[in-house]
């Protein structure tokens, strides 16, 4: 591995840290300031429990403020749990939050990354947003993230 490829490894191992030790006695204290809204009420507690499909709703409520006060930042983190279980959908909104800078730092490599965890398990918006985010990166860079999905895949058999 290259110096580049180890210091943008080490960055990005560091922001996933940094998501993963935010804040959650229970996963996020802040989520029971917006536990009024019907639909997060009835996702919270299975979200806290670990469940993909429900820690996924929880960040489009987040991502979106439909019933709760807009912050992409706890979206991007309920993405991050569901993502991290293998959850498709998650992994593509996940991606495409890196891509953006959606409540995470901007980062090519990770977003193409998740976006093509996504789109090997068949979403086709991953697809072509996995396509843009690769008109932005070098070869190398190209090469770093499919060599973390990888990683990912085979941690994850």
């Amino acid at each position: 591995m290259s110096r580049h490829g180890l210091v943008q490894m080490l960055m990005i191992m560091a922001g996933a840290c940094l998501l993963l030790m935010h804040p959650a006695p229970a996963v996020f204290a802040e989520d029971a300031d917006d536990e009024s809204s019907p639909a997060m009420k009835e996702n919270l507690l299975p979200a806290q429990k670990g469940d993909p499909q429900a820690q996924v709703f929880v960040g489009y409520l987040y991502e979106t403020g439909q019933g709760v006060r807009q912050d992409y930042s706890r979206a991007a983190q309920w993405y991050w749990k569901a993502a991290e279980q293998g959850n498709a959908a998650a992994q593509f909104q996940l991606g495409n939050m890196y891509h953006l800078g959606k409540g995470i730092a901007q980062n090519y490599v990770m977003a193409y990354m998740w976006l093509d965890l996504a789109a090997s398990a068949g979403n086709l918006n991953a697809k072509d947003v996995r396509r843009t985010v690769a008109g932005k990166m070098s070869a190398a860079e190209i090469a770093d993230a499919k060599r973390m999905a990888d990683e990912w895949r085979g941690r994850k058999k």
